[in-house]
């Protein structure tokens, strides 16, 4: 029976509420079934059987040959049947004087029989290893012809072209004449990509499908449905945006306004504000700088603090003078002083980076542009707001490439040589992002199976906060500077900016310790800390590892509790029940949900909570109950949904509002240089510092100037405020990493303690003393109904068998076969690589400039499937990379293969303040 469906909501943000987001992965899992390969891995377990068999069978034969020599007289057959015992007993053929007519009468008939027995064994084992090569060139041929299919769909074709256009264009000659079979290192790539079209959900291209949840009350727990979904551009790559702006401002330099650097503010006889703080300066180029308050200093910022947009020079020039054109020269000159101070910046009035197109054309116009380049602007940005549906793939990359086209016609206008001119006749399709979406609900979930889930979610929240990945930088910064904030009281954040950047640059232990707990969190853990402050985070971190004992992990092993799981951590450990015992899986552990509470009851107030989270989760079965796992926590708030709002075009009639009392919550409104950070606003705040850049139109806005950082009196941390005491909470909300944030941004989300780590199972995690030269194990993490960790298993890379030189493929299958079934890898399992562990100095090399430095993808989790010889060459071609040193098997739950629907994965939020569920009208 149908149920009804309505909008449901878990957790909801101050002042507004963040509905559930899915992501549908384009391909159903069976579009892997072709390149499975069942035939091929029976004949590989079968030789594996035999193989097996011949061993014991041949053991057993030594072992009763062994009393028959005894009986042997001494002459010439004793040490030929000696000989042949110790072949039986190697698993080898024996030799032509080992086992002949005359040996075999010698021995007692049935150990005769049995040895004949064996050879005829060993004869049909050599035929089934022989045998191999045909089959597997079989499975070869009907791999091609599956894999080929599947690429034909226009979802991949199209979704491929926008990641890898160099692959797309390779695979189009292959649709296009089937004859012309492309590389071994081409169909790789492209069984890898399919692969993860059909068991990821990437929500950065059109691979993934978003959209909203529908719910009813019962049901299954995910029922994808079809719907019609949309490639949405973007300008993509860094400061591809913040270029096109500085590159029509340089075209009509006369007439950009001038503005007042947001972030200036009168202190004493000085004006302090950021040089280099915003989309058109350099991310990591923030100063602090000061200028004398004079008047004519004082002047200038009344008539630029009253208009936020900016004045043309010529209107700026005539109230400075007051109409006296003899000043002029004297006024210029002032102006073109305080733009290289970078007190006064230039820029464009345009409300939203992701409008520069149409917003600077449509500037140019008003300033009396009557050229060609509003034109060709205008052009770029109606191609680039095309909607294309994903149905066909030649008219969807047509779509894509003009939007390219368009872009490189903007070469025109830029000096032949110049800098603007090489971006603009470089861009190609790469340039553009483009993102599968739906406004319609791709997937119907039921309330009664996600709800428990979501008040599990809402304990994880609370669980987390000693593992929030800046805390120990909040603690340190406390340490250094809480004693001069109690006898100074409240400071400018920008007076703290700049005495945070002469302790973070100190040469000494505390200075580098900042530097690594801002710059890079991971890289050192608290216990090892100079400050006594950030070391007693360790304590309490054991603390709260305990409560998931046994579960293998450092901090868990130094806790009391850890001793005596059954009565201070609930949980059991489930058995496994085959295989070698010193090559078992790890099990799982089950933790009780009171063991987090009670661990979270036991935090001190200095350990503040997370007060929002995503949660990306997917549905893993029913077999003894429902059960979600638990993929990755984000910055919550809402914004995975805002996001989705603003590519598929949803308005909300109202933002989230603020009611006047409790933290002040704000959201950055520079992008900071990448169209994966814009969405509608999703807090009631957004904070202003773009300079040349209008912000938002909509909601509150909150200056640098309104800042100060203070001791907050419940946690004695140092925290935000406004200058009239209210607390703030900066929060970046973005879909982009938050290490790309410039200095000043990123020491306010440090500040304001809403960051939260990236998994229930924090870094360094597995455990940091896990020895990474050989196998480590760690089991299934489950706490009530979610499994925050699946099991998962490392090697050290050289330790996996690779193909040896001159090696048949199938021959090299059957070794991987062998070792696969010996370490009990699973035979389908995604993996990932990574190079050898970092030290505290190389993670902060990398963490300095991560904007400049090419991003490794190979630590993100690669579907396995060891029945596909495809999938097996890709992921060889991953262990073969330089550098690689470590690989990690980790179980697919849920198993791709394991139903007939699309992957999915749903987006829950969950926030304090709020109950964790909150029904829907009809429940």
């Amino acid at each position: 029976m149908n149920t009804p469906e309505a909008p449901a909501r878990i957790g909801h943000i101050p002042g507004g509420a963040g509905n559930a987001v899915v992501r549908v992965a384009a391909l159903a899992p069976a579009a892997l079934d072709g390149l499975r390969s069942p035939r091929l891995a029976a004949a590989l377990d079968g030789v594996l059987a035999r193989r097996d068999g011949l061993r014991a069978e041949g053991r057993a034969i030594a072992d009763a040959l062994h009393a028959v020599i005894g009986g042997l007289p001494r002459d010439d057959v004793r040490p030929r049947v000696i000989g042949l015992r110790r072949a039986l007993h190697a698993g080898r053929r024996p030799g032509t004087r080992e086992w002949t007519p005359e040996i075999a009468g010698r021995l007692p008939a049935e150990v005769s029989r049995r040895i004949s027995g064996w050879l005829d064994g060993a004869a049909a084992l050599a035929t089934a290893e022989d045998s191999l090569p045909g089959v597997l060139a079989a499975a070869r041929e009907s791999g091609l012809d599956a894999l080929l299919k599947a690429a034909m769909d226009p979802g991949f074709r199209i979704a491929l072209g926008g990641t890898s256009p160099v692959l797309a264009a390779e695979l189009e000659k292959w649709i296009s004449d089937p004859a012309r079979t492309p590389r071994s290192g081409t169909l790789t790539t492209v069984a890898r990509y399919l692969a993860r079209a059909a068991t990821k959900t990437s929500p950065l291209s059109t691979f993934t499908t978003s959209g909203p949840v529908a719910w009813r009350a019962g049901g299954p727990a995910v029922e994808v449905r079809p719907v019609d979904r949309s490639g949405v551009f973007e300008l993509s790559y860094y400061h591809l945006r913040e270029s096109i702006a500085g590159f029509v401002a340089e075209h009509a330099a006369g007439r950009v306004p001038l503005a007042l650097n947001a972030s200036a503010q009168r202190l004493g006889d000085q004006v302090v504000y950021l040089r280099g703080l915003g989309v058109l300066g350099l991310l990591g180029g923030e100063r602090h700088c000061a200028v004398p308050a004079r008047p004519s200093v004082l002047a200038l910022i009344d008539q630029l603090g009253a208009a936020p947009g900016g004045l043309p020079r010529h209107v700026l020039r005539e109230r400075l003078t007051g109409g006296d054109g003899s000043l002029d020269g004297e006024v210029d000159a002032f102006l073109d002083h305080l733009l290289d101070a970078g007190l006064i910046v230039s820029g464009l009035p345009i409300p939203h980076l992701d409008d520069v197109l149409a917003g600077s054309a449509a500037w140019l116009r008003d300033s009396g542009e009557a050229g060609a380049l509003p034109d060709a602007l205008e052009r770029a940005a109606a191609a680039l707001a095309a909607r294309p549906a994903i149905d066909g793939s030649g008219s969807y990359r047509a779509r894509r490439e003009t939007v390219a086209g368009r872009l490189r016609e903007l070469a025109g206008f830029a000096v032949p040589g110049g800098p603007h001119h090489a971006m603009f006749a470089s861009l190609t399709t790469v340039n553009v992002r483009d993102t599968a979406v739906t406004p319609a609900p791709p997937a119907v979930c039921s309330e009664r199976a996600w709800r428990p889930v979501a008040e599990e979610l809402d304990l994880i929240r609370r669980w987390i906060a000693p593992f929030a990945p800046h805390l120990p930088a909040r603690l340190a910064l406390t340490e250094l500077f809480g004693e001069r904030l109690r006898r100074r009281g409240p400071v400018p954040a920008i007076v703290f900016y700049r005495e945070y950047q002469q302790a973070v640059t100190a040469a000494d232990e505390a200075g580098a310790e900042l530097r690594g707990s801002v710059l890079a969190p991971a890289a050192r853990h608290p216990e090892d800390s100079v400050l006594a402050s950030v070391s007693r985070l360790s304590d309490v971190m054991t603390s709260a590892l305990a409560a998931l004992s046994p579960y293998p992990h450092h901090a868990a092993a130094k806790s009391p509790a850890a001793e005596s799981p059954a009565t201070e951590s609930p949980v059991t450990v489930s058995p496994v029940t085959e295989g070698p015992a010193a090559r078992r899986p790890a099990g799982e552990v089950a933790v009780h949900p009171g063991a987090l509470r009670t661990a979270v009851a036991s935090y001190p107030p200095w350990v503040p909570e997370v007060r929002s989270i995503s949660a990306f989760v997917q549905p893993a079965g029913t077999a003894g109950g429902f059960r979600a796992v638990l993929n990755a926590l984000g910055t919550g708030f809402g914004s995975v949904r805002a996001r989705l709002d603003h590519l598929t075009g949803a308005r909300r009639d109202a933002g989230p509002a603020d009611h006047g009392t409790g933290p002040i919550y704000a959201e950055f409104a520079g992008r900071f240089g990448i169209s994966l950070n814009d969405h509608l606003r999703c807090l009631p705040f957004h904070l202003g510092g773009t300079p040349g850049l209008a912000d938002h139109a909509d909601g509150a806005r909150l200056r640098i100037g309104d800042l100060v950082v203070r001791l907050d009196e419940e946690t004695g941390l140092l925290a935000l405020a406004t200058t009239h005491g209210r607390e703030v909470r900066v929060v970046h909300t973005g879909a982009a990493a938050r290490e790309f944030l410039p200095p000043f941004s990123l020491l306010l989300t440090v500040l304001s303690g809403e960051t939260p780590p990236l998994s229930v199972l924090p870094p360094p995690h597995p455990s940091r003393t896990a020895p990474v030269d050989r196998r480590c194990d760690w089991p299934r993490l489950t706490i009530g109904s979610l499994v925050a960790g699946r099991a998962q298993t490392r090697f050290p890379a050289q330790s996996v068998p690779l193909p040896r030189t001159g090696e048949e493929e199938a021959r090299f299958l059957l070794r991987l076969a062998e070792w696969r079934r010996a370490e009990w890898i699973p035979r389908r399992c995604f993996f990932r690589t990574r190079s050898a562990p970092e030290g505290v100095d190389e993670r902060l090399a990398r963490s300095a400039t991560p904007w400049t430095r090419t991003r490794e993808k190979w630590h993100k989790p690669m579907y396995l499937d060891f029945d596909s010889p495809l999938l097996v060459r890709g992921f060889v071609a991953a262990l073969r990379r330089p550098g690689t040193a470590l690989v990690t098997f980790e179980e697919a739950l849920p198993d791709p293969l394991g139903g007939d629907h699309h992957v999915a994965e749903l987006v829950l939020d969950v926030t304090a303040g709020s109950r964790p569920w909150t029904p829907s009208p009809h429940a």
